[in-house]
């Protein structure tokens, strides 16, 4: 295990309620406790005044010291699956958990299938208790935190799926006229809002300006191309609506940390000479060739 801070899990567990109307609290746990609710029940979570109806597939973050009780379905068995843990990133307020220890009470469970999935592989581990079960609980419930902390800072993977009409509309003028020489303000007119409100709104909903989605939509082009060895530097900065080579390459070792040269030999492989790149463009991950470690040829 390495030496950076990880979450220290206390307990585990998968527990269906009976149905009959019980009733777990008020009480206030010293440690964090998340909850998955696999199915929608009647059952209500309470907590600081207010009162959740958890009716879909969800999750279910409690902080240390804070009031809260769940009143379970009359009707029907409730399964829950959960965990306690501590984690000093959470407790020093770390500003990567900001957005989640603010805003989390309860998140839906379809937007993160992937946490679902863990939360259940948790319980299988903690079960079985094979080699370095331990270590592998740790991992897991890691990448779970760190799932939930990107959804409560609505980061584009989660968010898209919910943006409003207005924003929608203007995401897909942006991509219809990627090459183009489009400003902020013609994007923004697709709204039907002011600049600033759209800016405003937009940050909201997507977790970025439109400047850089724009930006990133223009490098994600232009990366197909140099991944078909489709020109120059010079020419694929202006294919991808760039107008200028030196802004080009400026940005993309600004963002990416390598060259657009570097990142054209890194593809130089027949595997990526022969990628097909659509002509809709529909924003998925097809045909990316993603570098994490530059320092790794």
């Amino acid at each position: 295990m390495d030496a950076r801070v990880t979450p220290v899990i206390n307990s585990i567990g998968d527990i269906r309620v009976q149905a009959g109307g019980h009733i777990l609290g008020p009480r206030a746990i010293e440690d964090y406790e998340l909850v998955y609710f696999p199915d929608g029940t009647g059952t209500i979570y309470e907590v600081e005044e207010l009162s959740i109806l958890l009716d879909t597939p969800c999750f279910v973050l409690t902080q240390p010291g804070v009031q809260h009780r769940y009143l379970f379905d009359r009707d029907r068995n409730v399964r829950h699956l959960f965990v306690h843990f501590d984690y000093e990133l959470l407790r020093a307020k770390d500003p990567r958990f900001t957005s989640m220890l603010q805003q989390v009470h309860v998140v839906p469970a379809h937007h993160s299938s992937l946490i679902a999935a863990i939360l259940q592989q948790i319980v299988v581990v903690a079960n079985h208790q094979s080699h370095h079960w331990k270590r592998r609980l740790t991992s897991l419930f890691d990448a779970a935190l760190e799932e939930l902390a990107a959804y409560a800072d609505k980061t584009p993977e989660f968010a898209a799926s919910s943006y409003p009409v207005q924003i929608a509309r203007s995401i897909a003028y942006m991509d219809a006229h990627l090459t183009e020489p489009i400003t902020i303000e013609s994007i923004a007119q697709q709204s039907g809002w002011s600049h600033e409100h759209f800016t405003r709104m937009f940050v909201a909903a997507v977790g970025m300006t439109p400047k850089r989605m724009l930006l990133e939509r223009r490098l994600h082009y232009a990366e197909e191309l140099m991944m078909r060895g489709q020109g120059t530097v010079k020419q694929i900065s202006y294919l991808a609506g760039f107008g200028d080579e030196h802004h080009f390459s400026k940005m993309y070792k600004r963002i990416r940390g390598i060259t657009a040269t570097e990142y054209i030999e890194r593809c130089k492989s027949p595997i990526f000479r022969h990628a097909v790149i659509e002509d809709h463009r529909d924003r998925s991950f097809v045909n990316r060739h993603i570098v994490v470690n530059a320092d790794i040829k």
